[in-house]
């Protein structure tokens, strides 16, 4: 292998990839290993949490996407390297954007930053939030929407009418009424959604269909939490 991507929270269900082991194989066989953390990297921030993505930092590149964990705009994505010169096939030259004389009398070197030059600049706002909230503040961000999963987790298992895919790696927790089929799944999570009620993500596993809430709002409350069970619960009942 020259490649191999391992994941750090999967979309469907927040998995985490065996990193340190992933590492290792691409150690022995001197394969490039890239790990796509759009939705785990904030876990870092975290002063207890940050050891499940143990093995990152043995990454030749890393994807965040910060959007997810992080409270920025959509658009918020970076790519982590080691080191700069790894940027290197970002060094393409147009005369009307990086001439030489240009950039060398200190004109910014657009070209050099990121091939969509027209791309808004929501760098600087991922900065604010860092220089507002700092490494800590994050953190408890993080905390809070990861205890409040878990949580989520403990209200269902406590519920026989409903039934639970797996316990949350980071935020995200698919469950479904009990024993339901697919289709029942996806005609529930339609009618919550057509309702007004609740915007819920789906997410078929080997198991069948799920209802998928990812638990992003830092502000949420476990009555928050109950009442969206009680919605999902009294659009079953007959």
């Amino acid at each position: 292998p020259t490649l191999v991507v391992a994941t750090a929270g999967t979309t469907d269900t927040g998995a985490i990839d065996p990193l340190p082991d992933i590492a290792d194989v691409c150690d022995h066989h001197a394969a490039t290993l890239h790990i796509d953390a759009a939705y785990g990297a904030p876990l870092l921030f975290s002063d207890t949490l940050h050891k499940r993505l143990h093995g990152l930092d043995r990454a030749s590149t890393v994807a965040l996407d910060l959007h997810k964990l992080g409270w920025q705009p959509v658009a918020a994505g970076l790519l982590a390297v080691p080191d700069g010169t790894a940027l290197a096939a970002l060094a393409h030259h147009a005369d009307y954007l990086n001439a030489d004389d240009d950039t060398e009398a200190g004109l910014p070197d657009l070209l050099g930053r990121s091939l969509r030059t027209t791309r808004r600049p929501d760098i600087f706002k991922i900065a604010v939030t860092l220089r507002a909230l700092g490494r800590r503040g994050l953190g408890e961000l993080v905390d809070h929407v990861c205890a409040a999963a878990q949580h989520l987790a403990d209200l269902i298992e406590a519920r026989p009418g409903l039934e639970l895919h797996a316990r949350p790696t980071i935020s995200t927790v698919l469950f479904r009424p009990t024993g339901a089929p697919p289709a029942t799944v996806a005609a529930l999570r339609r009618r919550l959604l057509h309702h007004g009620a609740a915007v819920l993500g789906r997410a078929a596993t080997p198991e069948g269909l799920w209802l998928k809430a990812t638990v992003l709002n830092p502000h949420i409350q476990p009555d928050d939490l109950r009442g969206l069970l009680e919605l999902v619960e009294g659009d079953t009942t007959p």
